[in-house]
């Protein structure tokens, strides 16, 4: 679609893994459910980008270089090894300024998500009605609109999104 192109490693995904597993037993699940479902997430993932996950001779080389908060180094280091231009993170204190590559951008999912709407409105309408396409029982744009409009990280786009799917409807 040409709006970005999400890059993740091992330790990254492990991390989304673990924490979310976490995340979910808080919310109620017992650890096999939320364990399953996970995995289930982690899968959707690397099929819905299958050239996302960066091999570690990419990025590992690039780790000893980085000088950010320790926990996050292989983060920023896969960002070096994949030439992206943004790291998307809900924790940006741990890529300080100071520590980043000239034209790194860290920045929180909602951010970066509205910018890409308001740059390209057309093409994240497509990338999302894309995205819901691929379900079995895909649920329409404006029900995922509604999705991220109850979510806790990305309230804001979710309505952003669903506005501009009512216009386009007109």
């Amino acid at each position: 679609m040409g709006l970005f192109r999400p890059v993740w490693q091992s330790e990254i995904e492990e991390e989304i893994r673990r924490n979310g597993i976490r995340l979910l037993e808080r919310r109620g699940l017992d650890s096999r459910a939320a364990t399953a479902a996970l995995d289930h997430t982690l899968a959707q993932m690397n099929s819905a980008f299958p050239d996302a996950r960066l091999s570690t001779r990419r990025w590992r080389r690039h780790l000893a270089a980085m000088s950010n908060h320790p926990k996050d180094r292989h983060v920023l280091a896969a960002a070096v090894g994949a030439s992206a231009s943004h790291v998307v993170t809900e924790n940006t204190r741990h890529f300080p300024l100071h520590a980043r590559p000239p034209g790194l951008v860290v920045q929180k999912a909602q951010p970066f998500l509205r910018d890409r709407l308001d740059r390209q409105p057309q093409l994240v309408l497509a990338a999302a009605s894309a995205m819901t396409g691929r379900n079995r029982r895909p649920p329409h744009t404006e029900e995922l609109a509604g999705q991220l409009i109850a979510s806790e990280r990305l309230p804001v786009f979710g309505a952003e999104l669903l506005a501009a799917v009512r216009r386009r409807a007109r």
